[in-house]
């Protein structure tokens, strides 16, 4: 079993979990100079996750990670960190949604193989490159490692 540990979500072409992981761990995510247009691009996927999302569920998102930073080399994957009020709500009425719009999405531990666990999906363009991260967690997760508290949490 791969160290990803559950995986949930659409597969394609009947993939099964552990092509699934060998595929995304395969796909190119290097670094590149920081593009001004993050800022944009962030505040773009977030009216639109809270225009297609359940409300009740989707309470907060916030851009963080390397293209939350200006002027530093950044992955071109914008990261967008998604406060939901419940995780097992989000696994049955979100991912529906996110993965019916041809989002990838994985149900992966926050650090190593460890619990907690949450929702995570990847957006991609028209070529198939990723765009977008969107790591979804509850607002009392504990354990979640300074990477995913850090702008979410005041």
């Amino acid at each position: 079993m791969s160290n990803w540990g559950l995986v949930i979500g659409q597969q394609m072409n009947n993939e099964t979990i552990e092509e699934k992981v060998a595929r995304l761990g395969k796909e190119d995510t290097s670094l590149c100079s920081y593009n001004p247009k993050y800022p944009e691009i962030f505040e773009l996927e977030k009216e639109y996750l809270f225009n297609v999302l359940p409300s009740s569920i989707v309470k907060r998102i916030e851009h963080f990670g390397s293209t939350a930073i200006p002027d530093i080399p950044a992955k071109p994957i914008v990261d967008l960190l998604v406060e939901v009020s419940c995780l097992e709500e989000t696994k049955e009425r979100v991912a529906p949604v996110l993965e019916s719009l041809g989002y990838d999405y994985l149900w992966r531990p926050t650090i190593g193989m460890e619990p907690p666990w949450y929702a995570w999906f990847i957006k991609r363009d028209a070529l198939g490159k990723r765009t977008h991260h969107i790591h979804m967690i509850e607002a009392d997760i504990s354990n979640v490692g300074a990477a995913f508290i850090s702008g979410l949490f005041d």
